[in-house]
């Protein structure tokens, strides 16, 4: 039986990668999935097999990141029902929903209130370490694409951060921006987005653990400080209209079984020259190939553009 909160709170994932499932279950291969995401995330995403990335589907909506803020709704058991609200989703007005292991999820209040009053450090390489001490030595944990977490102090050689548990950590300061130094590059985008040529595609993912086609344009757009809707379907609602003969490096290319707009089902992102980088399927890793070709210039729907 669910039990839902008197007042929602606030609370932060407080594992590098936390799954959101379409229902709580007691399912042992549901919760032996999200320990594995969350304690081994690398040797966990890498080592899936293509029938354990095609089992995910429909079971398992998005992904969220080491200390993305949460509003907790309700607790069945084990599970409790949360929304990531930092991924916008017209589900629900105050963000992205699911179902999360509550051994994941923390309510520091320390870092919680650091969260929103502080500039964050956000991770811009695949993956960077996360370390105990200043020297960077003692590495804790390694941290997805975009995680983002509060500056507390820097210096030269290493930025000290407030962790979900409300203790601290240090990052490189080779590896990070600030939230306030993100802007958009039609150029820099597209450089970002090549970073993950050749990774697996993984269903609901929006890490650099794995993405789904939405995930990577959702986190590669978080890059530039721009936050667009977590779904294609609604990534294609949102932004500006583009003609194809005006499209532009960085513009998302959207995909509908009769070019229809409630049948979007997949997104990409031009580069130039008619081409394309994606994530196309449980099958698939990111790639470049020409979107007008085969199956997709079939179903080619429209552009969009976010600025």
């Amino acid at each position: 039986m669910s039990d839902a909160l008197k007042k929602p709170v606030y609370g932060s994932i407080n594992v590098p990668l936390a799954l959101f499932w379409s229902k709580p279950s007691e399912d042992a291969v549901c919760k032996n999935s999200s320990n594995q995401a969350a304690l081994h995330t690398a040797v966990w995403s890498e080592d899936l097999s293509t029938d354990e990335r095609l089992w995910l589907v429909g079971k398992v909506d998005t992904t969220a990141l080491y200390g993305e803020r949460l509003l907790i709704l309700e607790r069945q058991g084990e599970w409790l029902k949360v929304v990531a609200v930092s991924q916008p989703t017209n589900q629900n007005s105050q963000g992205y929903p699911g179902w999360v292991l509550a051994s994941q999820i923390g309510c520091d209040s320390t870092y919680l209130r650091e969260q929103v009053s502080l500039t964050e450090a956000v991770i811009m390489i695949p993956k960077a370490s996360l370390f105990s001490d200043p020297a960077l030595t003692d590495a804790r944990i390694v941290l997805s694409y975009q995680t983002r977490l509060p500056i507390i102090a820097e210096s030269a050689s290493s930025v000290k951060v407030r962790l979900p548990d409300g203790t601290t950590g240090y990052l490189s300061p080779k590896e990070i921006k600030k939230t306030d130094e993100l802007s958009f590059s039609s150029r820099g985008i597209v450089q970002e987005a090549r970073r993950f040529l050749d990774l697996k595609y993984l269903w609901s993912g929006t890490s650099s653990f794995g993405f789904d086609c939405s995930g990577l344009m959702f986190r590669l757009y978080q890059s530039q400080g721009i936050i667009i809707p977590r779904d294609a379907s609604e990534q294609a609602a949102a932004g500006m209209a583009i003609a194809k003969g005006n499209l532009e490096p960085g513009d998302l290319l959207f995909f509908a079984i009769n070019r229809s707009p409630e049948k979007i089902h997949h997104v990409g992102m031009y580069i130039g020259d008619s081409l394309m980088i994606h994530a196309p399927n449980s099958k698939s890793v990111i790639r470049i190939e020409p979107f007008e070709g085969d199956v997709y210039g079939e179903e080619y729907w429209g552009a969009r553009r976010y600025r």
